[in-house]
């Protein structure tokens, strides 16, 4: 194996790159983070340090839906930038952050969390680079955000 291979693409998993062709998704975009991003461990982090103990199991790791809960936070706050290809009886639906919080923490919708899950994971991997060389997979953000990423919960 080359060294090369050894090697991860840090900007991309840190500002967000779009990756599409998930699974399940047809012609849906997703703008995330890695989460591996410094910002990611950081939020995560910080918001699994601060579960009370009645929260934990007796070996003091989180309780399943707690877990969850958290992990979905963090999927809104700090890894889903953007999305394109989402539409609405025919409509194109614009990201806003009302309904990228419920998509991400609502257990009705995990369908969409785990494609969010799965684009970060892409993106960890350093390759939603390469599949945008091959496809041409640079769409314009949604009407519905800035270009700016969204701040993180203050600690």
């Amino acid at each position: 194996m080359d060294v090369a291979n050894f090697t991860r693409e840090v900007e991309g998993i840190s500002s967000g790159q779009w990756v599409g062709d998930l699974r399940d998704m047809g012609d849906v975009k997703l703008k995330v983070r890695g989460l591996t991003s410094p910002l990611v461990v950081n939020v995560r982090s910080r918001k699994e340090r601060k579960v009370p103990k009645q929260d934990r199991e007796r070996d003091g790791t989180l309780r399943t839906d707690v877990a969850l809960r958290i992990f979905g936070e963090v999927l809104f706050e700090v890894v889903l930038l953007d999305w394109s290809g989402i539409t609405s009886n025919g409509e194109p639906l614009p990201y806003d952050k009302e309904t990228a919080y419920a998509w991400c923490t609502d257990p009705r919708f995990t369908m969409f969390a785990d494609a969010v899950t799965a684009a970060a994971n892409i993106v960890d991997r350093g390759m939603a680079a390469a599949e945008e060389q091959l496809t041409g997979n640079l769409p314009k953000p949604s009407a519905g955000n800035s270009k700016e990423a969204p701040a993180p919960e203050a600690s």
